[in-house]
Order: C-alpha cells, then structure tokens, then sequence
C-alpha cells in the first residue's frame, strides 16, 4: 500500500478546500471573482504575465466570496527571484523559481474609502499555521515575507485613486529615517484565482508584533496597565471612544466646535481583545488618552517639566506634522492617525519611552491627489482644516494647535524641516525617490498591465481625483510638479529667508496689453483696463504718489525677486480675461534655472491660472494652477504676502484718480527642470481678469542645502543607521549615511 508523505497530504487537504494551493501554468482556467465581489469592472479579465521584475503573489480562495468584516480561508504562494531577476507566472515551463512564500492565510477586505470608493479592493491577511481560521480554533503564524520581518499581519494596499501607484511608499520611505518604526512595503502584482488583478502593496500594518510598534499585552508586566496601547484618529467605523475634549476651531482655542467630538479606535487591544485582558484595561487604555490630552490644558502646559513633553515625544509628533504638510494628506491629524505608547513599567525595566508617539499610515489621497478641502494645493496648510471648512465631522483634534501656540515647539518644527531637506528630504533625493519607484512600476510591464485590467487613464470618474492623467509618465510628471511646488511652500515658511540672485526675463512676444497710463489721457495711452470698473495703473512720471516706478524695476518685497515691466508706452502686460483665455510668453532667448518667479495682479476678484513650460527641445509641461489676488488689498487685509503695496490706479474713462493708494501687486515662484526653457503659456480658469506682468529667473540661492558636517557630534550616539533610499543598516557604510541620534537628532553623515 502506498502511503502518503505529510506534504502529499496537505496538498490533497488543501486542493479539496480551497482548490490548488497556486495556478498550475498560465491557463487562467481558475474561477475569478465574481461581479457580486466588487469585480464587475475589470476592463480586462484576460490579462497575463509573462515574466515580471515584481513579486508575483498567486492567492487561491476557490471563487468563494471575500467579506469586509470577517476572514475567509485561503491559500498564497509568492514567487519572487531577487533584485535583478525576472519572475515567471507560468510555474511549469519555469520550474525552480524561488517561493517567498507558500501557505495558508485567512483573508479579507479592508479600508473605508479607500473601499468604498474603489474598484480594486484592498485586502488584509493573516498567515496561517494550517487550514483552521483562527476564529474556528486554528493558530495564525508568524512569518517573514520578501525580506520583510516576521509577523503574522499584513495588508495589501489597492492603489486605484493614486495612478502613480506609490504615494503610500514614497511617504513610507521618506519617513523611514525619522520614525521609530515606519511601515516597509513591497509593490507586486497580485493574481486572484486564476485572474489578474493588477499591482498591489504588499506591507506592514502599524500593529503591536516584536518587529513593528513592539507592544506587550497591557498588565503583562506585572500587571501594570499604563501601556502598552495603540488608537488611531479615526471616523469612528470601528469600535471607539470619544476625547473628553471638542476640537478648535480657531488656532487659539477662543472657537471650538459643539457639534464634532475625536473618536479613537480601538486598535491594540482591539475592541474584542478586552474580554480576555486584565480588568480595567479599557478604563486604564481612556485614562492614558486623557492625560495626554489634558497635560495640553494644564496651567504648566508648555513647561519643560511637567507639561505636555511629559506626555508625548514632540519629535515624533513633529515628524508626524511635517510628513502630513508635505504631502497636504487632507486625511492627516484626524483620519488614520496612529497613536501609541509603552508602559512605565517598561522604561522601568526596558528604558523604554513611556510617551505617546506616532507613526505612518494612509497617504493614497496626499501630495496633491483630492479634489476637495484644498487637497489639490500646495499653499496651504492641512493643520486649518477645523478654520477652513468647518463642517466635517472628523475634525483636528485641538493638541495640534495648541503645540502651534509653543514657540519652542516651532522652533523645532523649523529645526526639524532643516534637517530633512539636508537628508533625504532634498529635491534631488525626493525625485530620484520617485524616479526609482515609477521605474520599478514600469520597467517589467506592470503599469501597462494595471492599466490594460482597469483601464484607469482616461476615465474622469474616479473619486476623488484633481488630476486626471492620460498616462502613467504623465501621473509621474503631475507628482513631481506638484511636489516641487509644495517644497517652495515649506520652504518660505520653515526655512530661515532666502538670499535670492534672480534676473529679470527679456520677453520677445506675448504681450497683448497695455495697463499703464505714462500720460494723460488715459484712455489714449492704455488700451486695457486691470479690473471691469475700468482702471488702470498709472506711472511715476503722470503722478509720484501710487505710480509704479519711472526705471521699471520692482523687488518684490514678499520673496525678493527682482523684476523689470516692460515699457509703459507699449503693450506691456498679458492680459487674460475670461475663462479659458491662453497666452505665451516668449523668452528673447532660451533660460535656463530651477525657479521661475513671476509677477502680476487680478482684478474682479482672485484670478486662478495655469502654467504651461515649454522647453527648448519642444516638450512642455503643465505645472499646475496658480491664484492671483485680487489687487484691491486695503491695510487690514494685507497678508504679507504683496509684492508691492500702496499703489493707486486712474479711471480710463475720466482720468481721476483713486481716492486712496490700497492696490497691490503678488509674486509667486514655478518651479523648473533646469534646462533651456523657451517660453511659458498661461490658461486663465476663472473669469476675474489676470494681468501677468514680468517675470524673472533664479540665479543663485545663497542659502541652498549643503551637507552636514562629515563628523557626528560628539554628545550623541547612533541610534539607527539608514542608507540614502532609507534601508535600515547595521552600521555605517562608505559614502552617505542617514544616521539618527540618541538625542532625536537626524543628519547626513558620510564616511570616507
């Protein structure tokens, strides 16, 4: 009689359960999911893969449905033959190929947008011991999966909104350095019985294992219960409880909200877990919460010793702070936000940081990619969400602004900027960050797949998309715009002033009208009003007091770039009047430079335009819409944000003046590829009238980003060494090291 090996049989167990424990060839013969799971919008449920530079993840759960709110069984295997190397669906015509995992896993869907609103679902998983859910008795099993550390929670992100497919593992990868622990992702392509289903993220969920927020039960030490716990700010889907405090609605607490309260979810322990746990714990967990909320409102808040430092790590919430603003994540602060402490009796034993900290989750609708609450913009700052729209349920707890109240708090924000933008927060090292993961995504045909199954460019129905790309390079580029822009905006808030060396741009054609009466009459020495009344401006040699300057040359008194208009007898604006309305500005020879400043003003209201680069070598690319105020800006509404203020204008009409001197003119930078740039359209997108008046091009910056010192200070010590794409090492290596400190400190270092 034959007897059946352990494995032989696990196979047959598995095949009768579940079917195949992974796609045998390429035939596709296993059921896909069906329309009633949320698939009934593949374009393409034919696609195949060849060979792939990705991982190749085959899950097999035998056509059952996948549920949202309990696991299934089924079975995943993953074939991935290391960096470098090319990975094979077809398992029998490339046989041997290196399985990073092959076993049981119990599944599910995940997320609540990012659900809803999608037509790839994300999922989550647990690996598995055997082919018993943990629900029925089974065990689950810690694991390790492509290089990443053992545990037994992973999710797989589904990127549908994000048509790059990596704005959750460009904020991971940023953020690596800067954290104590920062989920680490690998980008796959994922097929579901038998059927392709696109690219996926396959990562660490923020959970309590060994390798990750490294928490014990609460009163496992001794019983204590001061830790260790986790919440996240969230919507309150899930099981929660609400802050004792309302949230703000003004940054210095004199407005808050009635009608809105903070829920925490429960998170580890989950809400469940509690039954099993020491009594109290949950009563213990929402003393822990309080405390930190209340040491914000304490008469000592701000103080060294007992305020609020006592109660949370300000760098952590800092890093927090500057990873949500610069990526304008409008989920950021009061959705997905994971908080987490230890316990005393851990720093008491382990040395452990007893303090709230924070860490990294949910970036799939930040760097510029939502349609609502001002996520498209770069110029403005998500921690105003309660000021700005003041409706939302989910609003900014009130800690955030009142840290803003600390100067020292500031301060260290500013502190902090300094540092990641002479690390791995340069323009240089963001873009090669984007570069490498976009060529990853592309370079094994997975984005043409994706693209080929969901057929996601093109289609504008896509919530909650501001930028519809028409490709994937052309999702890339909107990133990458977008992001320099928004680094301009930190920058002139967080970093110490500029020293600009600009130049004014010659303009060979485009001018199309003159606002600038030099004599009288006025409307036989302009042909153009600035605003619908009318008027116009009017120069030195008509009238001293409001005119713009004889010479022609204006230093913006906002950024310092300098300016020259052009002759006042001539055209000498480009004037865009009504929505749609497009004009070129052509450069008297090509410029090259990596920040393009320009000038002007709006009448009728704040006029919204987009920029359009257009390069020597004949490409161009759209840079994004920029606002214009509106020029009347009286002493109380000044913003500090002018260029030149206290101007006055002439009535084209009857030539009187204005009866006081409050119009004003705005500059703004775009930034630039440096390389020769012929020209620059402009697209009016509102119906104000918008006058581009000069523009200029940045020679030097005397301030930019220079290394730090190649020596570690002496006081402090290595606490995590990263290498420059933020792998974690053991110690330093030859070249660039991205080291943080014992005292929080994160700096260059290099070794030679």
């Amino acid at each position: 009689m034959h007897v059946m090996n352990k494995t032989c049989l696990k196979m047959l167990i598995l095949s009768l359960l579940v079917g195949p424990l992974f796609p045998v060839g390429s035939s596709g013969l296993l059921h896909a999911q069906s329309a009633d799971n949320y698939r009934s919008r593949l374009r393409d449920a034919h696609v195949k893969v060849g060979e792939t530079n990705l991982p190749i993840v085959f899950i097999n759960v035998g056509g059952k449905m996948i549920l949202r709110d309990s696991y299934i069984l089924g079975s995943m295997k993953i074939i991935d033959n290391g960096e470098g190397n090319m990975n094979h669906a077809d398992t029998t015509a490339f046989p041997g190929q290196h399985v990073d995992y092959e076993g049981w896993i119990a599944l599910k869907y995940r997320g609540n947008s990012s659900f809803d609103a999608s037509d790839k679902k994300p999922m989550a998983f647990r690996t598995l011991e055997t082919n018993v859910l943990p629900d029925h008795g089974g065990a689950k099993q810690k694991v390790k999966i492509l290089g990443m550390p053992k545990d037994n929670k992973w999710a797989f992100i589904a990127p549908w909104c994000d048509e790059t497919m990596m704005r959750d593992v460009l904020s991971f990868e940023l953020g690596r350095p800067w954290f104590d622990w920062v989920p680490q992702a690998r980008m796959c392509e994922v097929i579901l019985d038998g059927t392709y289903y696109g690219v996926f993220v396959l990562c660490e969920r923020p959970s309590k294992g060994k390798h990750r927020l490294n928490l014990d039960d609460p009163g496992e030490a001794d019983g204590d219960l001061s830790g260790d716990y986790h919440v996240s700010v969230d919507h309150g889907y899930n099981p929660y409880f609400t802050s004792r405090y309302r949230p703000w609605q003004s940054l210095d607490g004199s407005k808050v909200a009635r009608n809105y309260q903070i829920k925490y979810e429960y998170k580890d322990p989950e809400d469940e877990d509690f039954a099993s746990l020491p009594a109290g714990t949950r009563v213990a967990l929402h003393d822990e919460v309080n405390k930190m909320e209340a040491s914000f409102l304490a008469d000592d808040w701000d103080q060294p010793a007992g305020g609020y430092r006592d109660a949370i790590d300000v760098q952590s919430f800092i890093d927090y702070m500057l990873a949500t603003e610069l990526s304008m994540n409008i989920d950021g602060y009061r959705l997905s936000t994971h908080l987490y402490k230890h316990s005393q009796k851990r720093f008491e034993t382990e040395g452990i940081d007893p303090r709230w900290k924070t860490t990294l989750w949910d970036f799939n609708i930040a760097w510029g990619n939502a349609n609502y609450y001002d996520g498209e913009k770069t110029d403005r700052w998500q921690y105003e969400l309660n000021l700005n729209f003041t409706g939302d349920d989910c609003p900014v707890p009130f800690y955030w602004y009142r840290m803003l109240q600390d100067e020292q708090y500031v301060d260290a924000l500013k502190n902090r900027w300094q540092q990641y933008r002479q690390t791995n927060h340069s323009n240089q090292h963001i873009m090669q960050t984007v570069d490498s993961l976009a060529t990853l995504i592309k370079a094994g045909g997975a984005a043409d797949r994706n693209e080929q199954a969901w057929g996601i460019y093109g289609r504008y129905d896509i919530w909650p998309l501001y930028y519809y790309a028409v490709s994937y390079d052309d999702a890339i580029n909107y990133l990458k715009t977008w992001i320099a822009r928004r680094l301009l905006f930190l920058d002139r808030h967080l970093l110490p002033p500029r020293t600009l060396a600009t130049e004014p741009i010659d303009i060979a054609s485009g001018w199309n009208a003159d606002i600038v009466a030099e004599s009288l009459p006025a409307a036989s020495h302009t042909n153009a009003p600035v605003d619908g009344a009318d008027r116009t401006f009017y120069a030195e040699t008509l009238r001293g007091s409001g005119g713009l300057p004889r010479q022609r040359t204006i230093t913006s008194a906002y950024d310092g770039a300098r300016f020259e208009l052009a002759p006042y007898n001539a055209d000498n604006v480009l004037s865009l009047r009504e929505n749609g309305q497009q004009g070129t500005l052509e450069f008297q020879s090509p410029v090259s430079t990596d920040e393009l400043f320009v000038l002007g003003t709006s009448g009728n209201g704040d006029s919204h335009v987009g920029a359009t680069l257009n390069y020597s070598d004949g490409s161009s690319v759209y840079v994004g819409s920029y606002c214009i105020r509106d020029w009347s800006v009286r002493n109380d509404a000044l913003r500090g944000d002018e260029a030149v203020t206290a101007l006055g204008n002439i009535y084209r009409s009857n030539n009187s003046y204005s009866s006081d001197n409050h119009y004003c003119l705005f500059s703004f930078s775009i930034p630039v590829e440096n390389r020769p740039l012929q020209s620059i359209t402009f697209t009016s997108a509102s119906g104000a009238y918008a006058s581009i008046m000069a523009l200029s091009a940045l020679q030097n910056d005397e301030t930019a980003v220079h290394n730090i010192s190649d020596d570690m200070p002496k006081a402090a010590q290595p606490a995590a060494i990263f290498d420059i794409r933020g792998n974690r090492l053991n110690h330093m290596q030859r070249g660039i090291n991205i080291v943080r400190t014992t005292d929080g400190r994160v700096m260059k270092v290099i070794r030679k």
